[in-house]
C-alpha cells in the first residue's frame, strides 16, 4: 500500500507539471471581472479528471468509445453528417465571435473590456472540456490507473487514491490562483491583467473555431 501511496504521488506530481493548463488559468484570471470565478475552472479540470480516471479504470470509457464506434459503422451518414453540421455551427459561431472582437477592439482601441460570456458554469465548462482533451497525452495518469488495476481494490480505495492524485493535479493551479490575488493591485499585475485581457478576447473564439473546423473535416473527410 505504501509502494502504491508513492506511486500516486510521484506520478501526479509529473502530471501536474502542466505548462498549457497554468497558463489558461493565469489567462482566465485576468479575464474575469470577479477573481474568484476561476475558482469554477480549476474544479471544472479536477472533476473532469477525476471522473475520467474512473471511467477509464472501470472500462466505461471504452464502452462509449465502442457505442460510437458501433454507431457510425451502422449509420455512418447520419454519425459524421451531425459530426459536419456541429463542426459548421461551432466555426461559424467562433468567426462571428472573432469579428465582433475585432470590431469592439477597432471602436474601443484604448478600453480594455471582460467578456460577458465568461460566467462560472463557462468556466467551469471550459475546465472540464480542456481537461478531456489533455487525457490523450495523460501518459502518467495511464500509468497511475495501470498500477492502480493491478491492486485489486475496492471501490471506496479506488476512489481514494484517485482523489489523491486529483489534488496534487489540480494544487499547482490553486497555487497560481493564490499568488495571483496576494500580487494583485501590483504594477506587475495590472499590466500582466492588460496584456492578457487583449489577447484573452480571442481565445475562447479562435478554440471555437479551430474545433469546428476540425470536425467539420472530420466528418466531411469521413464521408467521402
Amino acid at each position: 500500500m505504501l509502494v502504491l501511496l508513492g506511486t500516486t504521488l510521484s506520478t501526479s506530481f509529473i502530471d501536474c507539471l502542466n505548462p498549457t493548463a497554468i497558463a489558461q488559468q493565469m489567462l482566465l484570471q485576468a479575464m474575469v471581472k470577479r477573481k474568484r470565478h476561476a475558482l469554477f475552472f480549476i474544479f471544472g479540470i479536477g472533476l473532469a479528471n477525476y471522473l475520467l480516471g474512473l471511467a477509464v479504470y472501470y472500462g466505461v470509457l471504452s464502452w462509449v468509445t465502442q457505442l460510437v464506434r458501433d454507431a457510425a459503422a451502422r449509420f455512418p451518414a447520419y454519425t459524421y453528417g451531425a459530426e459536419a453540421a456541429a463542426g459548421l455551427v461551432c466555426a461559424a459561431i467562433g468567426i462571428f465571435m472573432i469579428r465582433r472582437t475585432r470590431r469592439s477592439s477597432a471602436e474601443a482601441a484604448d478600453e480594455t473590456k471582460t467578456p460577458t460570456s465568461l460566467t462560472p458554469l463557462s468556466l467551469f465548462l471550459m475546465g472540464a472540456v480542456f481537461c478531456g482533451l489533455e487525457l490523450t497525452s495523460a501518459l502518467p495518469y495511464f500509468g497511475f490507473l495501470a498500477v492502480l488495476a493491478g491492486y485489486g481494490l475496492g471501490f471506496p480505495y479506488v476512489a481514494a487514491f484517485l482523489l489523491l492524485y486529483d489534488f496534487v493535479y489540480i494544487l499547482p493551479l490553486l497555487l497560481v490562483y493564490w499568488g495571483y490575488n496576494r500580487l494583485r493591485g501590483t504594477a506587475f499585475i495590472t499590466r500582466l491583467e492588460h496584456v492578457l485581457a487583449r489577447v484573452a478576447a480571442y481565445v475562447v473564439p479562435v478554440v471555437l473555431t479551430a474545433a469546428g473546423v476540425f470536425l467539420l473535416v472530420h466528418g466531411v473527410w469521413s464521408l467521402l
